[in-house]
């Protein structure tokens, strides 16, 4: 998508049917950003693709409602909504590659402002160029209505049995992850280990062998939660390194889990109101360092390539033998440290017991371009 041009363009729309849904979504992903336009037979391909965003709006927002207010769910139902919004952006771009990209911009500006005759005017546009069984599925999801209001409309396209909060969680554990993102899915297991619940003893060991390691990790922690034995049988079976792994993080607590990393980086400021899907893959990419009081951590490199955040205790930092800041929880410590040198020259000392984590520059950056609000975040803050 970022190479751009007439054969990238046809080399994804090729894969818009493989078999890994994730493909798929990242194949359309790419389309939008390219700037790709849907021809006669591309549209049909194109309709079914947003109609399959508006299907999961319609099942995240009776989910929302159906789970109840015990424990961690709050952050499920965040989660959800955070959902819910990146799937409106995803029809956003769908419909751009329909109609024409100036006049989806128009509504989508007038929408986002918020004003009740804004879009009551974005509203009346997409009912002037939308097809007419789009428009009776698109319309409900982007007007101003309530979420009871939005499900009645869309109940007739989309209908969806009433659930219980216990079985809408096990769903949300086991929808297909272009469905519901690896983040709730961690919500709502840690909510299960929080609450203890045996029903799902059988999904957690399920998950545990989940490719992705932070589902792994948050299931491991939920599953020795509620039964310690079927923790040491089952991760056993994951073989000797993975199972020493999950023990210095769950029984031995070393280390952090990447869902511990997420539920930091949410107290710290310049991180507020990013989604926690977004900082789940900042989890991913750092490294944790402990450091004992009076220890020394050198930064003088050719190429310094890291930042650091303080997770706990107090850094100073010292610059050729002179001391220039203090550093404490939630602070950053970076590109302001000075010139690169080649001998001891820039030196973090531990006033105490402190816990780092490290994050690449690279994948930093990496994440950056991909995430408009979480670079426009690191921007305020800067």
């Amino acid at each position: 998508g970022r190479i751009g041009g007439q054969r990238a363009k046809e080399q994804l729309w090729n894969k818009i049917d493989y078999p890994n849904k994730m493909v798929v979504s990242q194949v359309l992903l790419s389309l939008g950003e390219c700037g790709f336009k849907a021809g006669p037979l591309q549209a049909t391909r194109t309709r079914y693709a947003i109609e399959a965003d508006i299907s999961d709006i319609r099942w995240n927002l009776s989910a929302i409602q159906e789970i109840d207010d015990d424990g961690f769910n709050d952050h499920v139902k965040t989660s959800l909504r955070w959902e819910v919004q990146s799937d409106i952006e995803h029809i956003y771009m769908l419909l751009a590659m329909l109609y024409d990209t100036r006049s989806i911009q128009l509504v989508k500006e007038n929408i986002d402002s918020g004003t009740a005759d804004s879009i009551t005017y974005a509203v009346e546009l997409l009912d002037v160029f939308l097809a007419d069984q789009l428009k009776q599925k698109v319309i409900p999801v982007l007007d101003d209505l309530t979420d009871t209001e939005r499900i009645g409309r869309l109940d007739n396209f989309f209908p969806r049995v009433k659930l219980d909060s216990k079985l809408v969680l096990k769903f949300i554990i086991n929808r297909d992850f272009t469905q519901s993102n690896r983040w709730t899915k961690a919500c709502v297991i840690f909510q299960i280990g929080i609450q203890r619940i045996e029903d799902f003893k059988l999904d957690l060991i399920a998950q545990l062998f989940n490719p992705d390691a932070f589902i792994s990790e948050v299931s491991a922690w939920a599953l020795f939660q509620i039964n310690p034995e079927e923790y040491h049988k089952n991760v056993r079976r994951l073989g000797d390194y993975q199972r020493r792994v999950l023990d210095d993080l769950i029984i031995h607590s070393k280390r952090m889990t990447r869902f511990e990393k997420v539920l930091f980086f949410q107290k710290i400021t310049v991180f507020e109101n990013i989604p926690g899907i977004t900082l789940s893959y900042l989890a991913d990419i750092s490294e944790e360092i402990r450091i004992n009081a009076d220890d020394t951590l050198v930064l003088d490199e050719k190429f310094n390539g890291s930042f650091y955040v303080i997770v706990a205790g107090s850094i100073h930092f010292y610059q050729r033998g002179e001391m220039l800041a203090n550093f404490s929880q939630g602070q950053f410590i970076g590109e302001m440290l000075g010139f690169p040198n080649f001998v001891n020259t820039n030196i973090l000392i531990a006033q105490s017991d402190s816990v780092i984590l490290r994050l690449n520059k690279e994948q930093f950056y990496e994440l950056l371009s991909d995430n408009v609000h979480l670079a426009d975040k690191i921007l305020e803050f800067i």
